[in-house]
């Protein structure tokens, strides 16, 4: 058999690196008939083979198991050898220069393989063993009529030296010998053996089936068998053994003795075990993980018995990299191991499962009954325990989390569906702010869906040139003379309602496609704006974009804006942007954009304009050309029972943006009273269909 079944590529260092501490250690478990440098350089082969599984895409671990063969083949078999080198490579892989996201998990299923091939071929190594000392024996008895002292003396020396547990017994199971490896083997002296059977070792579950395979010996149903077979040690613990009994008949083919071979295998055992619980937990937390969550989530629903009401819990902690980045990540991840126990503590007496989906999100699959609390108390309970701080590192650290709740599932209902159908409400939740929770909503379900169908298929729209630009004029109210025309964003996908500016830059945002949608903007508004300009000259109004916080922050919006102008020849003052402000931290990158745009001669007005952006006006750091009332304020006004609360809060911004030398303007106004009201306030100028419509570039007149 080859040696090296697969060979990876040439090794690195840090894959030299580890097989050399690789083959330092497992020196210490067994001698192995080769140089030191052969050594290392087998196993920098199946080190390269191993990492390359890990790195594979999707996971394939076809070959890795080989690489057990090969160790046994190579003598490379002490007792400690295999649990050495899987502490060896897990320690190894999981340190690995640029790992997949899902690591851990990869290099658990690659060691389960090897541990598999190993423990497969050390299993047929030992059948192998096992059948040529069946056939010594065999032999050895028949040579005995021959010649019974030398055939006795190497009987005797082959029964004792070996390091399986051997017995031999008459056709009723009682022993008659046993070696000294069974005696190691199960606990037991020779003189407590004697009269004891193979069944009256067998453990509970394990003495029917074997009592069974006996008697199919005994009757001449089957030559022998070998099965894995759970005993019981003298002390009362198991011990996991391969049995190999064969029957041996006398020279009128009558059963004469049944011979029983006993390989310990329980390390093996113990060590499966072990990876089989890795394969299903999460390492940091202990908790069963996305895999054995699903399995389970899919095994509840699954059974017709299933009674009472079933309820999934879809947890995501609030402002978890507030904690990972500003006191480090082993804190946070010893805040996620308190949140795993607290969680564990709130379902603690029902039939529930805790799990970790992934980074900060958890989940609970709860079967209730008639005494079980409603999910509005476990929200409130699970709020209130993890608001409790938690001392992690001398610092009390409390948490909180939205939830994304279904409850009052089907049994038969959809594994995948639900999970999808609990992350959306989450994102719902989330939406409202922290500390949040929220209850499936089939209707709100179903707009998210159709919002995020959209937001997924904006990107290839942007590409193919689908979307479009509508024009607005701003008038000024007092005369109704045009300022400015607003280039506006429009886009009809098929099948779906028309999406209009706003919509488009939130659907932008969640995709990540912000950058390029503002940009496109600028570039259609500036050619535009170009024709217009070549037409009417210098009394043509500029054209106005309207940006997002996201777009405005553009590190690069300065050079977007100079190259379009040029590209163009459009002068700057002939270019307006429109401007929301964002987070604090957003904010100063938008200032020095405005700062910077200003010197170049474009202006800046500010959109969305409400009372927290007073302290900042006050402060004078930049320099506006007009501002927007927020389209909240703005609408409040449209409507008879809001307007007689929210008028007096409009004027007094209104005022203080005059107090300031700044314009206002309004957009969306809806109707003539809307108008009216506006103008009564104190308004400046606005847009609406009462005033001018939204309409393609060839429908705008310039000069009214």
């Amino acid at each position: 058999m080859n040696d090296h079944p697969q060979r990876g590529p040439v090794d690195d260092s840090w894959r030299t690196e580890l097989a050399r501490t690789w083959a330092a250690e497992i020196a210490k478990t067994v001698f192995i008939p080769m140089s030191h440098a052969k050594i290392v350089r087998l196993l920098a082969r199946m080190t390269g083979t191993l990492a390359d599984a890990v790195r594979s895409d999707p996971l394939t671990v076809a070959g890795v198991a080989e690489i057990g063969t090969a160790l046994i083949n190579r003598a490379i078999s002490g007792k400690a050898t295999l649990s050495t080198s899987l502490d060896v490579l897990g320690r190894g892989l999981l340190a690995m220069p640029d790992p997949p996201e899902d690591l851990p998990h990869r290099v658990v299923m690659v060691l389960s393989a090897l541990g598999a091939g190993y423990a497969e071929a050390l299993r047929e190594r030992t059948y192998i063993s096992q059948e040529a000392l069946k056939r010594s024996l065999i032999k050895a008895k028949r040579d005995t009529e021959r010649s019974l002292a030398d055939s006795d003396a190497r009987l005797r020396a082959i029964f004792s030296s070996s390091a399986v547990g051997i017995a031999i017994s008459a056709p009723s199971g009682k022993f008659a010998q046993t070696n000294a490896a069974l005696t190691e083997i199960l606990g037991y002296g020779q003189p407590e053996l004697a009269g004891m059977s193979v069944q009256d070792l067998a453990h509970s579950d394990s003495a029917g089936w074997l009592a069974e395979s006996i008697g199919d010996l005994l009757a001449g149903r089957r030559p022998n068998f070998r099965e894995r077979c759970r005993l019981v040690h003298q002390d009362g613990e198991s011990v996991w053994a391969y049995l190999a009994i064969s029957l041996l008949r006398d020279d009128h083919d009558q059963p004469a003795y049944l011979v029983t071979m006993v390989e310990d295998v329980t390390e093996l055992h113990l060590l499966g075990d072990r990876l089989g619980h890795q394969s299903l937990h999460d390492m940091l937390t202990g908790l069963p993980n996305r895999q054995y969550f699903v399995s389970t989530l899919e095994s509840t629903l699954g059974r017709s018995d299933a009674g009472g009401r079933i309820t999934l819990f879809h947890f995501g902690l609030d402002r978890f990299t507030v904690v990972n980045d500003g006191l480090g990540q082993h804190i946070g991840d010893q805040l996620l191991r308190a949140v795993a126990q607290r969680l564990a503590g709130v379902f603690a007496g029902e039939t529930a499962m805790v799990a970790r989906l992934g980074g900060d999100e958890f989940a609970v699959l709860l079967e209730g009954n008639a005494d079980t609390p409603g999910v509005g108390e476990y929200a409130a309970r699970v709020l209130d325990t993890l608001a409790d701080p938690m001392f992690i590192g001398g610092d009390g650290i409390a948490v909180s989390t939205c939830m994304g709740i279904v409850d009052r599932i089907s049994p038969g209902a959809d594994p995948a569906e639900l999970l999808r159908a609990a992350d959306m409400t989450l994102h719902r939740a989330k939406r409202r702010g922290a500390g949040q929770w929220d209850l499936f909503d089939a209707r709100e379900d179903a707009a998210d869906r159709s919002r995020f169908r959209l937001a997924a298929t904006l990107p290839g729209a942007l590409q193919a040139d689908q979307l479009d630009v509508v024009y607005q004029p701003l008038l000024r109210f007092s005369d109704e003379s045009m300022l400015a025309v607003t280039a506006r964003l429009a886009w009809r996908p098929p099948g779906q309602p028309p999406q209009r500016h706003d919509q488009l830059l939130a659907l932008a945002e969640e995709t990540g496609v912000v950058l390029p949608v503002g940009r496109w903007a600028i570039h259609k508004a500036c050619r535009q704006a170009a024709l217009w300009f070549r037409e009417h000259g210098a009394a043509t109004p500029a054209v106005a974009v309207d940006l997002s916080a996201g777009q405005a922050r553009d590190p690069d919006l300065v050079g977007v804006v100079r190259r379009e102008l040029d590209a163009v020849e459009l002068p700057a003052e002939q270019l307006r942007l429109g401007v929301a402000l964002g987070t604090p931290a957003q904010n100063d990158e938008i200032i020095d954009n405005i700062l910077v745009l200003a010197e170049m001669g474009v202006e800046s007005s500010l959109v969305d304009f409400g009372t927290e952006h007073a302290d900042l006006l006050l402060r004078g750091e930049f320099t506006l050309r007009a501002v927007v009332l927020d389209s909240r304020l703005a609408e409040s006004l449209a409507d008879d029972r809001t307007a007689e609360i929210t008028e007096p809060v409009v004027r007094s911004l209104v005022e203080f943006a005059h107090s300031l030398g700044l314009p206002v303007s309004v957009a969306g106004i809806r109707h003539e009273q809307h108008l009216r009201r506006l103008r009564a306030v104190g308004a400046d100028a606005g847009q609406g269909e009462p005033l001018a419509p939204s309409v393609s570039a060839d429908r705008i007149v310039l000069g009214h």
